[in-house]
């Protein structure tokens, strides 16, 4: 069952339930009412019959001929009985009524009034003492208009239940296409994507509800399934022109020193170019798992510090290049440098990105500055080296681009887009500068 029906459903059975009450409520009213209105009637009756017959002789001729046309406008003779306190009937045409004996009369004469219904007809007592003794007025009054009156309600109601109904059905039908066609659209779009298309955003509906939420949220989703597509769709090619190169060498060394025997000076020296090549490929693909990896950044999260990152990659760089490497901390509370992330992912892309300043530096040191910036960490990397183009700051942040001017320096193109990814994910603000007198970047870690 799709949404759409069930919401059809949900709605008709909802309008049923609260116009069946309603119905019941207007039923039950009306009822009450009209009863009400009845025993008034009777009431009124009684007390006319009661004055007509029994006081005639305390009446003036013109008093008693008013009673008269009052009583025989409103009340039938043959439904009316003046019972003595002997329980004879002296007046009126309701004789031998079974409803009515003597311990009717008795309990009428302690209440006053009374008045009870059979199936098919309504009865009103009232006591009415006079000069002449004790006497009980009965009006009695058949319920077919009463019950032809709640008849023609119930059939009312009943008719107007079933069209409101038929048209509540119709109404949230159409209602529901209508409230459905941006999720119709919505689901046509997706259907339609395919692995050319995938990035393309799906067409924002400014509903300002739900639905955008999710439609913005999904093109999130697509933004980053688009960044690892373009990862995966150039990782061969890629491979395949990264690899050639130390491949390349090392089959080439390999074949000139297979030619003849070499003094030991030239094996060390081969040995030396092919461990570079190795450790270069070795690199590569540690990148490149670490990048299609999909469980990557979802690894556990712990809190760790920055400034120990910092300082356990100084070492490793010590060994690896002649650059001078500087770290300068102008932090005094050591709760800056806290941070609840990956240690794993944020070391390697902090260690990519003095790599890079090192490798591109022209030979002038490196300066790593931990600084406090409106109650935030903030970690600088500047180098004064080669820098790059104004033209080409974005285009750098891309999987596998390298700048222009990088001449024989040997790089990926990973570092820089695999750590903008990272810190992405991870909360903390990117931000790169350069221009001919080098590079800065900036890293703004979010408060602990």
């Amino acid at each position: 069952m799709n949404l759409k029906t069930r919401l059809t459903l949900f709605t008709s059975l909802v309008f049923t339930i609260i116009f069946g009450l309603a119905t019941v409520v207007i039923y039950w009213i009306f009822y009450n009412s009209s009863e009400r209105h009845l025993i008034s009637s009777l009431e009124k009756n009684a007390k006319i019959a009661g004055i007509y017959y029994l006081e005639a002789d305390e009446q003036s001729p013109l008093k008693h001929q008013e009673s008269k046309n009052q009583y025989e406008s409103l009340v039938k003779r043959a439904m009316v009985a003046v019972y003595n306190a002997d329980g004879q009937v002296n007046y009126g045409g309701m004789r031998n009524d079974s409803q009515i004996d003597q311990h009717l009369l008795t309990r009428l004469k302690s209440e006053k009034t009374i008045y009870f219904k059979t199936d098919d007809s309504f009865y009103f007592g009232l006591y009415y003492p006079d000069n002449q003794g004790d006497f009980f007025v009965f009006v009695k009054e058949s319920n077919a208009d009463f019950d032809h009156q709640l008849n023609r309600l119930l059939f009312t109601l009943i008719m107007v239940f079933l069209v409101a109904l038929i048209s509540i059905v119709l109404l949230s039908v159409w209602l529901s296409k209508y409230a459905y066609l941006p999720i119709r659209k919505v689901i046509a779009e997706i259907r339609d994507k395919d692995l050319n298309t995938i990035q393309e955003p799906l067409t924002v509906i400014r509903t300002k509800d739900e639905l955008q939420d999710l439609i913005e949220s999904y093109n999130a989703l697509l933004r980053r399934i688009s960044e690892n597509m373009i990862i995966r769709k150039n990782f061969v090619s890629y491979v395949s022109h990264e690899f050639r190169t130390p491949l390349a060498g090392i089959l080439g060394s390999m074949e000139v020193f297979g030619t003849k025997a070499r003094s030991q000076q030239e094996y060390q020296e081969l040995a030396a170019t092919i461990t570079e090549h190795v450790n270069f490929l070795n690199h590569l693909i540690g990148n490149f798992l670490l990048l299609t990896e999909d469980q990557a950044l979802k690894r556990s999260m712990e809190v760790f510090r920055i400034d120990e990152v910092v300082w356990e990659l100084v070492p490793k760089f010590a060994r690896t290049f002649t650059v001078p490497l500087k770290v300068d901390l102008q932090v005094d509370d050591p709760q800056y440098f806290n941070f609840r992330g990956n240690r794993m992912l944020i070391t390697l892309s902090i260690s990519n990105l003095v790599e890079n300043a090192l490798k591109y530096a022209d030979g002038k040191e490196v300066m790593v500055q931990l600084l406090a910036l409106n109650g935030r960490l903030s970690l600088q990397i500047v180098d004064h080296g080669i820098g790059i183009p104004a033209a080409e700051l974005e285009a750098v942040k891309q999987t596998f681009y390298r700048g222009s001017n990088v001449g024989n320096v040997k790089g990926s193109g990973i570092g820089l887009s695999f750590a903008q990814i990272v810190f992405k994910d991870q909360g903390v603000a990117f931000d790169i500068y350069s221009d001919d007198r080098g590079t800065r970047v900036s890293l703004l870690f979010p408060k602990f």
